[in-house]
């Protein structure tokens, strides 16, 4: 009876062990698998920060450069001593800018009156650029959307030398790599 009792324990024993052993075997499996799909979302995970990383970049890099174009453009615009320096103005800003021929026609006059004389060394009119910030929206598509605040120094023969801030206002096409629409309004 003896031997009964240990051969009865022994088996009850090994099939314990047996199911034990089974059941961790299982509880394994799907561990590796766990651990198998972790590694797989971490891949993407790598893959995803990197081009959320090359968008943000990129989109800095636009949004950086449409306020430091349209800063220069407002230096550029804005500064001038004589009708010589007025004339060229366009020149100085022409590779940054995709505008419209009558935007380009009104923001670019050509600064004389009825008679063909220069309104700017007639009246000694002269404007320079003393600072300016700049902001941008957020990038819709291809554009962005920028604001300049622009302070110059306004003189003429007749007047004492006024500051005065404009607000400059332009699209700025990422694709183009320029201005495609810019206005200008002054400000009080």
């Amino acid at each position: 009876m003896k031997n009964k009792v240990i051969y009865l324990m022994t088996g009850l024993l090994v099939v314990g062990v047996l199911l034990v052993m089974s059941y961790n075997g299982q509880q394994r499996t799907k561990i590796v698998k766990v651990e198998s799909n972790i590694k797989k979302l971490d891949k993407q995970q790598v893959k995803t920060t990197k081009a959320t990383t090359k968008l943000e970049t990129n989109y800095n890099q636009a949004d950086e450069k449409a306020k430091s174009t349209l800063i220069d453009f407002g230096k550029n615009y804005y500064t001038f001593s004589s009708q010589a320096d007025y004339d060229k103005r366009f020149g100085k800003v022409s590779d940054d800018l995709a505008l419209a021929d009558e935007q380009k026609q009104s923001l670019f006059s050509d600064g004389r009156d009825d008679t063909g004389g220069s309104k700017i060394d007639n009246l000694g009119l002269q404007s320079e650029y003393d600072t300016a910030v700049g902001y941008t929206s957020d990038k819709q598509e291809s554009m962005i959307e920028t604001l300049a605040t622009v302070v110059i120094k306004v003189s003429s023969d007749t007047t004492k030398t006024i500051r005065q801030a404009v607000l400059i206002h332009g699209w700025y096409d990422t694709n183009l790599d320029k201005f495609v629409s810019i206005k200008i309004n002054d400000l009080q």
